[in-house]
């Protein structure tokens, strides 16, 4: 191999960890944005005089603003560029959170939650999109360490407002601190863009990402039995395992008694096990049955839940909360890799943006619900929120079909045809 051979591949290698690095950043942010309100909601809600429900449609309120736009996300993709699309979505996610801190009623700080959600609901899509289209068959991996940064920044806002009410015993700094890590985005942001292409329909080194829009484009895969059933999967899936971000906290600290800031520390194991087992099992995926993982998972968690929630023993609850946090969160890269090999004739976007769409109602169904059900007390409550879905979606799962295996399949029978003839 040439030096200048070998110049342009490491040349390449250093431009798609740096693009990868910086979507992954972002989509910690995000996720920041997400849990800190998770580790400081009991206070916050009792500084407002907010009820049980009020405070569980208080983490709602992102989740309505996420659904706002991410419909729109694609079409915004289109017209401004995707590199702009993405900025925008930090700024607002991190002014908005910013704002909330500001917050002196329930009211304003509902308002302040839902507008970060458009911020969220306009980076997320995108940038899962362009990551799964930029890697191609490594999808499984890429995305994988991509939905790390989930787990990075839940651990990081779930740490910073531990951390910051136990110095404080305020509910405030925690939003003044946590969205500040945005900034880090925003500054590497324009370097990315300048050192990949800055022009509005170029894509890093020249792949072949398609920005997805949700109209007509969308209908043709609505038809796609695999794809319906993805984003049944998708909306069970978020359904079962939001409550790990947004409720196990409030479970720490209502149901096994422990104070505001330990409540927060102790699900951070619980997060720090699903990054690793987003990177390992999708990875997997790469080399394995996308279709089998997933039902194989879903029965995994289950168990897990069934542990958890019905054993009384500290030591295989914890054992059982690693669990489900490593099956559990390994799902979704999978879920989103199989998307994309489920939509080779259409777009591989629009795909993704249908099962985003069905994964933030999913969001918004899960912390209704749980408002609902809150009469029940918050045991029995978050055990029906994470059992029911998970044992739905791995019925869903039967179902599903690895399209890279029927292709396969397909090549074996063509060959079979033509030595016959």
């Amino acid at each position: 191999m040439s030096e200048t051979k070998a110049i342009q591949i490491r040349g390449k290698l250093g431009a798609s960890s740096f693009f990868l690095f910086v979507m992954t950043l972002g989509y910690a942010v995000f996720a920041v944005d997400r849990s800190v309100l998770s580790a400081v909601l009991v206070p916050m809600a009792h500084s407002f005089g907010a009820s049980t429900s009020q405070t569980l449609f208080l983490q709602a309120a992102q989740f309505i603003g996420v659904f706002c736009f991410v419909f729109i996300a694609g079409h915004l993709s289109d017209k401004f560029g995707k590199w702009s699309v993405l900025t925008a979505g930090v700024i607002i996610f991190t002014v908005f959170t910013w704002m909330i801190g500001f917050a002196t009623s329930y009211a304003e700080a509902f308002v302040f939650r839902l507008v970060s959600g458009f911020g969220e609901g306009i980076f997320w899509p995108v940038a899962m999109a362009w990551v799964a289209s930029y890697f191609g068959f490594r999808k499984g991996l890429a995305l994988g360490i991509f939905y790390v940064g989930f787990d990075i920044g839940s651990i990081g806002g779930l740490f910073i407002g531990g951390a910051s009410f136990a110095l404080y015993n305020t509910w405030q700094p925690a939003f003044f601190i946590a969205p500040s890590i945005g900034l880090i985005v925003l500054a590497g942001a324009p370097f990315l863009r300048q050192r990949l292409g800055s022009s509005n329909n170029d894509d890093p080194v020249g792949g072949e990402f398609q920005p997805f829009k949700l109209g007509r484009e969308a209908v043709p895969l609505l038809k796609n039995r695999n794809v319906v059933l993805l984003m049944c999967f998708a909306f069970f899936a978020t359904w079962a395992s939001l409550w790990q971000s947004a409720f196990l906290p409030l479970y720490f600290n209502k149901v096994a008694h422990f104070s505001i800031p330990y409540a927060a520390f102790m699900t951070i194991p619980v997060l720090a096990a699903g990054a690793v087992g987003k990177v390992t099992l999708g990875g997997i995926s790469d080399r394995s049955r996308r279709n089998l993982m997933l039902f194989s998972i879903s029965i995994i968690v289950l168990f897990c839940y069934a542990i958890f929630f019905f054993v009384d023993n500290f030591v295989l609850d914890i054992v059982a909360a690693l669990g489900m946090g490593f099956f559990s969160a390994a799902s979704f890269p999978i879920l989103q890799a199989l998307v994309v090999d489920s939509c080779r004739i259409a777009r591989a976007g629009t795909g993704l943006g249908l099962t985003t769409s069905a994964q933030s109602l999913g969001a918004i169904f899960s912390v209704s619900f749980t408002a609902w059900l809150s009469s029940f007390g918050v045991s029995r409550t978050l055990a029906l929120n994470a059992m029911v879905p998970t044992a739905m979606i791995a019925v869903i799962a039967i179902f599903l079909v690895e399209p890279r295996m029927a292709k396969h399949k397909q090549s074996q029978n063509s060959i079979a045809r033509g030595r016959t003839r």
